[in-house]
Parts: structure tokens; sequence; C-alpha cells
């Protein structure tokens, strides 16, 4: 709990510092830079605050766009809805602008002058007086209008920073998922290149997960991924960036390690998880070991993203046909 409560104060204390905007996505980022989740961004952020003395949304962004990418979010109805609020208050402005100029002809034509008869007096200057109430009434309206848009635009940015996060999350296991894992390998593949620095990759299955699912349901399936997925995180903390790559595959991206390091890495984990034994959480019942198939591959001078991705599963795919249980590095065939 305090261990907990610490990550959130220094949290709550970079927000304040930096009076960066406490959207769901500025807290992901500030998270994983406390927690140190993720090593790259950890760096980064180190940088940028000795360069600046304290981050900021635009160094957040920036930050972000360099290690993650842009990506591309399904969040279409969030962004028709707010350019229709924008139309709206483009609308409410035209109008304003175009009530001030009625209300200075109104003005003009109503001009009082001393030489007219009183009456005449007293009529330009009723006609004033109802130019001036119709201005304050079509202001009003209108200031109540731009007000509710505006309340309406701010629970649009709101809903599209969760949609964006919530697009690149796992909802079972809360860990990045596939299209936020390629965002991120390919601006660390970049990265990789510029600087010359090894990069590797594995990829991680369940071993015979099925049974699970089929001799203790579902719910039991679930309880294994989530088992699996927060250890990953513990594990890797500060060494890889983890993700759920689908179904009960994970992939942890580890810049600047050979790929003998993450062999080293991915074999310790699987003897970690093999050690265990798991029970239900329900009925406390043992249900077995979980065993885990790893997969391994660096970085090549003539590696893309997808052929990267393409050897550390072909590598998965030897480690499980040579009887699971066991961690296979690529090697390029003789």
């Amino acid at each position: 709990m305090s261990e907990s409560r610490g990550t959130f104060d220094r949290i709550r204390a970079l927000l304040e510092e930096g009076a960066i905007a406490p959207t769901p996505s500025n807290y992901d980022f500030l998270y994983r830079y406390v927690t140190a989740a993720d090593p790259q961004l950890v760096d980064a952020v180190d940088i940028a605050r000795r360069n600046h003395g304290t981050l900021a949304d635009r160094l957040i962004a920036n930050i972000r766009r360099d290690l993650y990418g842009t990506g591309r979010q399904g969040v279409s109805r969030i962004l028709e809805d707010t350019e229709a609020q924008l139309a709206r208050m483009n609308d409410y402005v035209e109008r304003q602008d175009a009530g001030a100029r009625d209300y200075v002809v109104r003005l003009s034509r109503s001009d009082i002058d001393a030489s007219a008869t009183l009456e005449r007096q007293r009529q330009m200057l009723a006609e004033m007086i109802d130019a001036t109430n119709h201005m304050l009434a079509t202001t009003e309206q209108l200031q109540a209008e731009l007000a509710a848009s505006s309340r309406e635009i701010d629970v649009l940015k709101q809903d599209l920073e969760i949609a964006r996060v919530d697009a690149r999350s796992d909802a079972l296991t809360g860990l990045s998922n596939r299209k936020a894992c390629c965002d991120y390998l390919d601006a660390q593949l970049e990265r990789a290149r510029k600087e010359g620095r090894p990069l590797s990759l594995i990829f991680l299955d369940i071993d015979h997960f099925k049974k699970f699912n089929d001799n203790f349901g579902h719910r039991m399936g679930d309880e294994v991924l989530r088992l699996v997925s927060a250890s990953l995180e513990r594990f890797f903390h500060g060494r890889g960036f983890v993700a759920r790559w689908g179904g009960e595959e994970f992939v942890i991206v580890m810049p600047a390690h050979e790929a003998e390091e993450a062999f080293q890495f991915a074999d310790r984990f699987r003897q970690h998880i093999g050690s265990r034994a798991v029970k239900a959480r329900n009925s406390g019942r043992e249900v077995g070991r979980v065993t885990l198939s790893l997969g391994v591959a660096g970085l090549l001078s003539d590696d893309s993203a997808q052929t990267l991705i393409d050897r550390a599963d072909a590598a998965l795919y030897d480690a499980k046909a040579d009887g699971r249980d066991r961690v296979v590095c690529w090697k390029a065939a003789a």
C-alpha cells in the first residue's frame, strides 16, 4: 500500500510541477516513468527534465511520438462529434458578429437629433433601448450556447483520451496490446538504427493453454493469463516493453539488449514461472504448473520490424516443436 501511495504522490508532484493536464494518457505516461516500466521512456524523460527543468504536455507529446510512434485510433465517432461542436461554435461566433453589426446599424439609425421634436427624440431613444436590449438578449443566448458547447467538447476530449488509451491496452491483462507494441517496436527499431544500438525481441507462448480452459473453465484460463502478465511486468520492469500479442502469446521488446542477453532473461523468466504451482483463486485447488515456450531474435542490419517479428516467431515455433518448456534463439541457417 505504501509503495502504491508513493507512486501516486510522485505522479501528482510531476503533474503539479509542470502544470500537466491530468488526462488518462498523461497519467499512463507518468506511471510508466515513475515505475520505470519502460527504460527508454525513463531515459528520454530524464534528458528532457535536465534540458527543460520540468515536464510539460508538449514535451510528453514529443517523447510519446518519438518512442511509440503516432498511430491512428478507431475513434471516428468522437472526432465527428468534436467537429460538429466546433462547427456550432464557429456558427455562434458568426452570429455574434452579425448581431454586433446589426446593432451598430440600428444605433446609427436611431441617433438622437437635438433639432427633432420631443416626440421624435423619445421614439429614437426607445429604438436605441430596444436595439440594446435585443443585443444583450442575443449575446446572453449565444454565450449560453457557447458555454454548453465548450463543456461538450471537454467531455469529448476526455472520451478521446480514454478511447486512445483503451485502444492501446488489452482489456483482460491491462498490458499494452499488439497495436501499441507494433508502434513501439517501429519507433525503437528506428532509434536503434540511428544510435547503432542492439535491439531484441522475445515471443512467449503458454504451453498447452487450452487444457486450463478445457479442464477448469475459461475463468481459470483468464487467471493464468493474468498471472503470466503480472509476472512479466514485474520481471521485465525497467528492462523491456511487455505486450499481449493475442490469445496466450506475449511479446517483450528489449531495446539496448543483444540477443544473448535477451535469451538469458527469457530463460530465467521461464524457470521462474515453471517453479510455481498454480492454484484456483476461489477453491484453492492446485491445477498444475505453467510452462512456457519462448523464441528470441536480435536485430539484424537488414531487418524490418516484420522480419524481426517473423524470426522471433520462427524461434518460438522451434521451441514448441522441440518439446516446449524451453527458449530458442534464432540462428541463421548454416
